[in-house]
C-alpha cells in the first residue's frame, strides 16, 4: 500500500479524497474547503490518502500535538471494507506514532455504531468515559456527542482536557 500526503486543494487525490469524505461523514463533521485550506496551513495537520495500485483506498486526517496524535477523519472506500485496509492503516499509524492516538466515535446506540467500536477495539484501541462534545464544523449546527478512544492506553483526565483546549484552539480553528 502506497502513502500519499495531500497538501493542497491541487493535489492529484485530493478529489478522492474529498469524494469519499463528502459521503462518510455528515455534513456538520466536514470541514468546507476554506477550512481545509487553513488546515494545510497549520503546521501540525497532516492529510495522509492511501493507495493500492492506482486504487484510492482511503484516508488519514490528523493533528500531530507534543504528547499525541489526534485522528480527525479516517476512512476506507466502501467497496473494499472488510478486507484488513482498515486495521493496516490505523496499525501502521499508531506504530509510526511516539505518543498516545486519539479519534472520537459516534456514540454507541446501534448495530453500526457497535461494529465501529468492536473494529477500534480490534485495532488497540481503548474507550475512555469522559463525556464529549465535539464543535460542529459548519454555521447552524450544534456540537454532537461522540466517544474518545485513544490507542495504547486510556488518557487521564489532564490529558483529555488539554486535548479539549487543542480541539478548540488548534483543529477548530484552523
Amino acid at each position: 500500500m502506497r502513502r500519499q500526503y495531500i497538501d493542497s486543494l491541487d493535489h492529484p487525490l485530493y478529489k478522492s479524497f474529498r469524494d469519499l469524505y463528502e459521503i462518510g461523514f455528515p455534513i456538520f463533521e466536514q470541514r468546507t474547503e476554506l477550512q481545509q485550506i487553513r488546515a494545510f496551513q497549520n503546521d501540525k495537520y497532516r492529510l495522509l490518502a492511501f493507495t493500492e495500485g492506482d486504487v484510492f483506498v482511503g484516508f488519514i486526517c490528523y493533528w500531530l500535538f507534543d504528547t499525541y496524535g489526534y485522528i480527525e477523519h479516517f476512512a476506507v472506500t466502501p467497496e473494499i471494507r472488510g478486507r484488513g485496509f482498515g486495521s493496516r492503516i490505523l496499525g501502521s499509524f499508531i506504530e509510526s506514532t511516539t505518543g498516545i492516538v486519539l479519534l472520537e466515535i459516534d456514540p454507541v446506540i446501534d448495530e453500526v455504531s457497535e461494529a465501529r467500536l468492536r473494529f477500534y477495539t480490534r485495532c488497540g484501541f481503548y474507550r475512555n468515559s469522559y463525556l464529549h462534545e465535539h464543535p460542529a464544523y459548519r454555521d447552524g449546527y450544534r456540537p454532537h456527542p461522540l466517544v474518545v478512544l485513544t490507542a495504547k492506553r486510556r488518557i487521564m483526565e489532564k490529558e483529555y482536557r488539554d486535548f479539549c483546549s487543542d480541539l478548540r484552539t488548534v483543529v477548530m480553528s484552523s
